[in-house]
């Protein structure tokens, strides 16, 4: 679909829905994506009863906000030039089947987990309609385990995540000083060879 500035009111009114201004101004690869990843974090927020996903949308939906608005205040040449993309490299989710393999493990123990969560929610939920009143504390129980542990995980993966790139940050500013070095004392023995050459003439 081609690209086209619009009503610039009409593109603000959109604009509070993810998605729906790049759609209405022809960014449709954008618009999707925008638009998919704001259902699905409210979704899963509350099929996991984790309020704490769900906050991740206050980030997607102003990103949309002012993206829509931001490419309604360009100018016919600017606005030309942008590109119709999807967001957060979805484009090598959806593409490319390597993507999958390398982050196999990954993904599996992350499907494994939401499994998990969903399948303790619905059985806190059965049990508490099944069981006795008298025995209702294990289903609230099980409600205040299944409400903790989702975020203790979650959490404890940012933070993992965190660690890792500032680990891998390290291991790339290694490298680049200790080719410095390597190339300085190379230098050195290059002016050195020379000023020993001159001597020798």
């Amino acid at each position: 679909m081609k690209t086209k500035k619009k009503s610039r009111f009409l593109s603000f009114c959109f604009s509070f829905l993810p998605g729906a201004a790049e759609m209405y101004m022809g960014f449709m690869k954008t618009g999707i994506s925008l638009m998919l990843v704001f259902f699905l974090l409210i979704a899963v927020g509350g099929w996991m009863q984790q309020t704490i996903i769900t906050l991740f949308d206050v980030v997607v939906w102003a990103y949309g906000f002012f993206h829509a608005n931001h490419l309604a205040s360009l100018s016919d040449e600017e606005f030309a030039q942008v590109e119709d993309e999807y967001i957060f490299g979805m484009d090598s989710v959806l593409g490319t089947k390597e993507y999958v393999e390398k982050y196999q493990k990954w993904i599996a123990y992350g499907l494994i987990f939401i499994g998990a969560c969903f399948l303790w929610n619905t059985m806190a939920n059965l049990l508490h309609s099944i069981l006795p009143e008298q025995y209702t504390f294990i289903s609230r129980m099980m409600w205040r385990i299944g409400s903790y542990v989702p975020s203790i995980v979650i959490g404890a993966g940012i933070i993992f995540l965190g660690v890792r790139l500032l680990n891998g940050k390290k291991v790339e500013i290694v490298p680049q000083e200790e080719k410095e070095e390597k190339i300085l004392k190379e230098n050195v023995i290059e002016e050195s060879s020379k000023t020993d050459g001159q001597e020798e003439k």
